[in-house]
């Protein structure tokens, strides 16, 4: 799925990068940026896709390389990284 990676730093400086989802691993494959910033607020993949556009998917804060996907934890709803490989389960 094509899209766009976007990352927020330091309260609000957005960078946003090409990227590709590939939504049967739930892996975002995009380029790095250099850029001037230390904390990092947010990430995710919005969608450019005509069927789902604007639609947003949330970038795993452990490997920043893989969405979040909602699941079943002991009863409760829980996200974890698409990757099983991840520390983020």
């Amino acid at each position: 799925m094509k899209g766009t990676f976007i990352s927020i730093w330091d309260g609000g400086n957005l960078i946003s990068t090409p990227a590709i989802l590939n939504t049967q691993t739930g892996k975002i494959t995009t380029e790095s940026v250099d850029a001037d910033v230390e904390i990092l607020d947010r990430e995710y993949f919005e969608s450019q896709e005509f069927f789902n556009s604007g639609e947003e998917f949330e970038i795993c804060p452990e490997c920043h390389e893989y969405i979040l996907k909602l699941v079943i934890k002991e009863g409760n709803e829980a996200l974890i990284c698409s990757n099983p490989e991840c520390k983020n389960q």
